[in-house]
């Protein structure tokens, strides 16, 4: 999770990170049923829904810790 790059397009992050689409979903964002997923970045993800980088990265490293 600590690996991830926020400037990778959406659905590559969550071909590779599943829990990271799982995450975003439970905030209400669908990001894995969205067709901007093929050219938006999770930093974009961010801005758009003006969530704190920072803190988004630190609950997906969270729920990777445990084991989900």
């Amino acid at each position: 999770m600590s690996g991830i790059d926020t400037t990778r397009k959406m659905a590559d992050l969550i071909q590779e990170f599943p829990e990271v689409g799982v995450i975003l979903s439970e905030m209400g964002i669908e990001c894995g049923n969205c067709l901007a997923s093929q050219v938006d970045t999770l930093e974009d993800v961010a801005r758009m829904y003006k969530l704190d980088m920072e803190q988004l990265l630190l609950k997906m490293r969270e729920y990777a810790g445990q084991g989900r």
